[in-house]
């Protein structure tokens, strides 16, 4: 038998928001990424999964990386959006 055939896949906690949760393994030199969600009475169903071949996984980083980048811009932008438009109730005096 060889010695790739022995190794079992390698996986991770999965990350979990509310109903829906992602997985990944590890299997040989391909890492699996893996989208479920929660149905009651059944449990965890895999909706889709995604095959990311090595070379792939810096690029699929960096991509990642500039999501959440942006993402936390838009963020900022709506706070500080929200926070220039405040109206402050002074009291009348007579």
């Amino acid at each position: 038998m060889a010695a790739g055939n022995t190794q079992k896949a390698a996986k991770f906690a999965p990350a979990e928001a509310g109903e829906k949760r992602i997985d990944l393994s590890i299997e040989g030199s391909m890492t699996s990424i893996k989208l479920s969600s929660w149905i009651d009475g059944l449990g965890w169903c895999v909706e889709k999964t995604l095959a990311v071949k090595p070379e792939m996984l810096d690029v699929l980083h960096k991509m990642i990386g500039a999501a959440r980048v942006r993402i936390r811009n838009q963020r900022e932008m709506v706070g500080n959006e929200e926070s220039s438009h405040k109206v402050l109730d002074f009291p009348i005096t007579n």
